[in-house]
C-alpha cells in the first residue's frame, strides 16, 4: 500500500494554478489499479504535456449492476509550476471516466472542497480523496469484469485576490483501466410469507421464505405504502437461503392490514403477504346465578383473559372487598376461566375479577329471607319568600339651620326576610327613595342626598345560605342571597338594617320634609 501524495501547482498572472483537493488523504489498497497515461494540460500559459499517475479504488469490488461504490482517487503531479506561493487557496478536483468490459457509460468523481497552501516551484502531488458521491455500476452491466478508465480531470482553485483558475488535463495516450471490479449476477428472487394471516395485538407471527443471500439488514412494517422500521423481530437467513424467525405485534400497532418488507445486505428486497392486526377484546366476568341466599355459591366465569391466574373477590357497592376470602383461578389457553364462589357477606353487591392489570365485575344480589317492597311517597311544600318590617316610618333627627351643611340621621326599621321556598334560587332586597319635599314652603331636597349603610345578618344558624350585605352609599341594594348549584337547597332566615343619613344644604327652606322609601324583595 502506498501513501497519498500532496500535489499542488500554482501560478499568478500569466501562470496557471493547479490545485489540490480532498478533505482527507486516503491511501488506496494494493488491489487498486495504477496507470500512467500521458496528459495534455491546458492552462493560462498554454498547453503542457506529461505523464501523470492515476490510481482509483472502488469498494466493494464485487457488486451487482446498479450498486453504489465508494471511490478513492489518487492523481500524480501535473506538468505545471507556480512562480509564487499562496495560502488559503480553495481547491476542488473533478475526474471524468468511462466504463469498459462488461459495463458501458461515463461518469464523474468529484473531490470535497478544501483549503490548501500552494508552494512556489513545480507542482506537488494532488492528494488522494474520497469522492463526495458514490460511483454507480451501470444498470445494464452484465456479470464479469468491468473496468474504469480515467479520461480527464479538471483542477479548480480560488486564490484570494486573484479569483478562479482552472487546469484541464486530458489523456492523449498510454491510457488503460485504473480499476477493475467484478459485476456479480443479481440476487435470486427471494420470498417471504407471514403466518397466521390474523394476529392479535400482543401476539406474534412467524416468517418463512426461500432464496435469501447474506444477512437480513432491515425489517419494515408497512401499512400500504407507509413503512417504518420494526425491530421487534427475530428474522434471519438460515442454511440454504431459508428465511426463519418471527415477530411480535406490540399494543401500539393499531388494528389494520399490514405487510413486512424484508431487506438483505445482498440487495434483496421482498414483501410478505398481507396480514391483519386485530385489537385485544375486553376481558369479561359473569355470575350464574346472579343472585342467591347467604352461604350459596355462584359460578363466576370470564373470557379474553391473558394467560396466568385471576383473583375472584366479592365487592361492596363502593367496590371495596367484602369479608369473603378471595379465590385464585388459573386461566385456560383460550382465555377463559370458571370457578364456584360462595357468598357469605350480606354486603355483597358484585363479584370482581382481576389479574393485576385488567379488571372486570359482574353483578350479584344477596337474597335475605322473604322480601316485600312498598313504595312510600310524601310531598314537601315550599313555604314561600316573605319579609316584614318592624315599623313603617323613619324619623330623622331635626337640625337648626346655621349657614353650614348639616346631616339628619336615622335608622331603617329592621326588615326580617324568610326564604322557605325549598329551591336553589337566590333573592335581592332593594330600595328606592323619592325626593324630600316640604309642600308648605315649596322646599325640595334631592333624594340623592339620602344615603344608607346596610347591615344584614343570618338569624337562623341552620340556614343553608349566607346573606350578602349591600354597599354603603345612595339607596340601592340592601341585602341579597345568591343562588345555589343544582341539588343544593338555598334559603334561611335573615335581618336587614341600615343606618341612614340626609345631607341638608347650608341654605335650605325651613320646614318639615318627607320622602317615600320603597323596599322590594324579589
Amino acid at each position: 500500500m502506498f501513501s497519498p501524495r500532496r500535489k499542488v501547482a500554482a501560478g499568478v498572472g500569466a501562470a496557471v494554478i493547479a490545485g489540490t483537493a480532498g478533505l482527507v488523504a486516503i491511501a488506496p489498497s494494493a488491489s487498486a489499479g495504477t496507470v500512467t497515461p500521458t496528459f495534455s494540460c491546458v492552462t493560462l500559459l498554454g498547453t503542457s504535456t506529461g505523464a501523470i499517475s492515476v490510481s482509483v479504488e472502488l469498494t466493494p469490488d464485487n457488486s451487482p449492476a446498479g450498486a453504489d461504490l465508494q471511490a478513492v482517487v489518487d492523481l500524480g503531479a501535473p506538468p505545471v509550476t507556480s512562480p509564487l506561493a499562496f495560502d488559503n487557496v480553495v481547491s476542488t478536483t473533478r475526474v471524468e471516466y468511462t466504463w469498459g468490459g462488461t459495463a458501458s457509460g461515463t461518469g464523474v468523481m468529484v473531490s470535497p472542497t478544501t483549503t490548501i497552501s500552494i508552494p512556489a516551484g513545480p507542482a506537488p502531488d494532488i492528494p488522494a480523496f474520497t469522492a463526495i458521491a458514490p460511483v454507480t455500476i451501470p444498470a445494464g452491466a452484465t456479470p464479469g469484469g468491468a473496468t474504469l478508465t480515467v479520461t480527464k480531470f479538471i483542477n479548480k482553485v480560488t486564490i484570494p485576490g486573484f479569483g478562479d483558475q482552472e487546469q484541464v488535463c486530458t489523456v492523449t495516450g498510454g491510457n488503460g483501466p485504473a480499476e477493475t471490479i467484478t459485476v456479480k449476477a443479481p440476487p435470486a428472487p427471494a420470498t417471504a410469507v407471514v403466518a397466521p394471516t390474523t394476529i392479535q395485538q400482543g401476539s406474534g407471527g412467524t416468517v418463512t421464505g426461500t432464496g435469501w443471500e447474506g444477512a437480513i439488514s432491515g425489517v419494515d412494517l408497512c401499512a400500504g405504502a407507509t413503512c417504518q422500521p420494526y425491530p421487534v423481530n427475530t428474522i434471519a437467513v438460515g442454511s440454504g437461503g431459508a428465511l426463519t424467525g418471527g415477530f411480535t405485534i406490540v399494543d401500539q400497532v393499531p388494528p389494520g392490514a399490514y405487510t413486512l418488507k424484508i431487506t438483505s445486505d445482498s440487495g434483496q428486497i421482498a414483501s410478505t403477504n398481507t396480514f391483519t392486526v386485530t385489537g385485544v377484546p375486553p376481558v369479561t366476568a359473569a355470575t350464574n346465578p346472579t343472585s342467591g341466599d347467604l352461604g350459596a355459591a355462584t359460578t363466576v366465569s370470564g373470557t379474553n383473559w391473558p394467560a396466568g391466574n385471576v383473583t375472584v373477590q366479592g365487592l361492596k357497592q363502593d367496590n371495596t372487598p367484602t369479608t369473603d376470602a378471595p379465590v385464585t383461578v388459573p386461566v385456560a389457553a383460550d382465555g377463559t376461566f370458571s370457578t364456584p364462589y360462595t357468598v357469605n357477606d350480606a354486603n355483597t353487591r358484585k363479584i370482581g375479577v382481576t389479574n393485576g392489570t385488567k379488571n372486570a365485575t359482574a353483578a350479584y344480589t344477596v337474597k335475605v329471607g322473604q322480601q316485600v317492597t312498598t313504595a312510600i311517597e310524601g310531598e314537601v311544600i315550599g313555604g314561600g319568600l316573605n319579609f316584614q318590617q318592624a315599623g313603617t316610618g323613619i324619623t330623622l333627627t331635626p337640625i337648626t339651620l346655621n349657614g353650614k351643611p348639616q346631616t339628619m340621621n336615622g335608622s331603617l326599621n329592621q326588615v326580617k326576610v324568610q326564604d322557605f321556598r325549598g329551591t336553589t334560587l337566590g333573592w335581592d332586597l332593594t330600595g328606592q327613595i323619592t325626593d324630600f319635599t316640604s309642600p308648605a314652603v315649596s322646599g325640595v331636597i334631592s333624594g340623592d342626598r339620602f344615603t344608607w349603610t346596610p347591615a344584614c345578618a343570618v338569624t337562623n344558624p341552620d340556614s343553608p345560605s349566607q346573606v350578602v350585605t349591600g354597599s354603603a352609599g345612595t339607596v340601592g341594594a340592601l341585602c341579597s342571597q345568591t343562588a345555589n348549584a343544582p341539588g343544593q337547597v338555598s334559603g334561611g332566615e335573615f335581618t336587614a338594617d341600615a343606618a341612614t343619613k340626609l345631607a341638608v344644604p347650608a341654605w335650605q327652606l325651613s320646614g318639615t320634609y318627607t320622602a317615600t322609601l320603597t323596599l322590594t324583595l324579589i
